[in-house]
């Protein structure tokens, strides 16, 4: 088993591999003599980048953490859109092994560890037989399993995930629990840490659900609903928006909305000067002591524009102005999942803290060193010498 190399997989699409990952790489980056590389072999979301597809998860890594590696080796196969129908009509291309062995020599060639990031749920790549477990199992690397929180539904999605890569004799490091709620942390923690115990199955850490990583910036939001002019915004970009309010009720109706949730995006109809009018007048008269997050006026512009703009500078709300109507924007954004963008510093860091001060990556690492079959014994090691068994664990040249 090669001990130079993690594969991060996930519970779910949405389990927080990318999340863990950003946290466990500038973790090791802090630690280990010649770096990290990062690679996702089966990347399924594209983004255009000066007019060359690249994966969105590989593109945000590289960029957030400054690891500058190439898109042909941390992005080797990319299933884009058609690509599953050419396959099943054509037959399997030859090449996607090779290109992602070759990949992954390269990294582990020039760096202590590579952290291999999975796509989705550990099935995901069934249709070109590279499902996770697959590539896993090709490139001889342990497995750390990202579960989104729970109890009942953790424990079975975690038992049909992990059967995939033990039927391919592929060893479990351990779980980390991504997502879990402060009030429910105590219960959470009460019954899993006992039945991964059970089983002989570390648990690194507890994530705790924050609110922001979920949500949009302020200018993802913009982006999603089409922002034909950013009229007036003096906050910065990457701050999170918290969710959105549906300004479709009275002015009354609408300010008591905002009221609960100040840092919501109010998405409303550029015709509904009224609400406009009634947000001034609670802001100033100290009735309404802050909000929204941001107003996006949507549909057509107005004449009176330019006095809505005056009044957003004097209160620092961001406004934007979308042509989709306050219904189609609603609509959109209920169907998003928003997921973390490169220029979301902010965010970035927070997420990067939070992975560090609830996962105890220091001992997962020194579980690598454990060999397949051998049982996962688990101590703590002082600081001080983490770097000389670090080498021990990877071999360096």
């Amino acid at each position: 088993m090669d001990q130079k190399g993690i594969y991060i997989a996930g519970s779910d699409m949405n389990a927080g591999k990318t999340t863990f990952s950003l946290g466990l790489i500038s973790w090791l980056e802090e630690h280990l003599e010649y770096g990290v590389s990062f690679m996702k072999p089966l990347g399924q979301k594209t983004t255009l980048l000066d007019g060359e597809s690249v994966s969105e998860d590989t593109f945000l890594v590289n960029t957030s953490l400054g690891l500058d590696i190439p898109q042909e080796y941390t992005a080797p196969f990319a299933m884009s859109s058609g690509i599953s129908e050419k396959f099943l009509a054509e037959g399997h291309p030859a090449d996607i092994e090779k290109k992602i062995k070759k990949a992954y020599d390269h990294l582990r060639s020039i760096s202590d560890i590579v952290v291999v990031e999975g796509t989705g749920h550990p099935g995901v790549g069934s249709v070109f037989n590279l499902c996770n477990a697959s590539v896993a199992s090709i490139l001889n690397i342990p497995v750390l399993m990202v579960l989104n929180a729970g109890i009942g539904r953790t424990i079975d999605r975690f038992t049909l995930c992990q059967s995939l890569f033990h039927d391919r004799n592929i060893p479990l490091l351990g779980v980390v629990i991504n997502r879990v709620r402060e009030s429910k942390m105590d219960k959470v923690r009460k019954y899993l840490d006992p039945w991964f115990s059970e089983r002989g199955i570390p648990v690194f850490g507890y994530i705790p659900y924050v609110n922001s990583f979920a949500k949009p910036s302020i200018g993802m939001l913009g982006r999603e609903l089409g922002v034909e002019t950013l009229i007036s915004c003096k906050k910065n970009l990457d701050i999170p928006i918290e969710g959105f309010i549906a300004g479709f009720g009275s002015k009354h109706e609408i300010i008591s909305d905002i009221s609960d949730s100040p840092e919501g995006a109010l998405l409303l109809s550029s015709k509904r000067h009224e609400v406009i009018d009634a947000i001034v007048a609670r802001r100033l008269s100290g009735n309404l002591e802050k909000g929204p997050g941001a107003i996006v006026l949507c549909g057509k512009s107005s004449e009176s524009e330019s006095y809505i703009a005056d009044a957003c500078n004097k209160l620092d709300i961001p406004l934007y102005r979308s042509l989709k109507s306050a219904g189609d924007s609603v609509s959109a954004l209920n169907r998003r999942i928003f997921k973390i963008e490169p220029g979301e510093s902010v965010k970035i860091s927070e997420i990067v803290r939070t992975v560090k001060n609830n996962v105890d990556i220091e001992r997962m690492v020194e579980a690598m060193k454990y060999s397949e079959g051998e049982q996962k014994k688990t101590r703590e090691r002082p600081m001080t010498r983490l770097k000389s068994w670090i080498s021990r664990i990877f071999n360096r040249r």
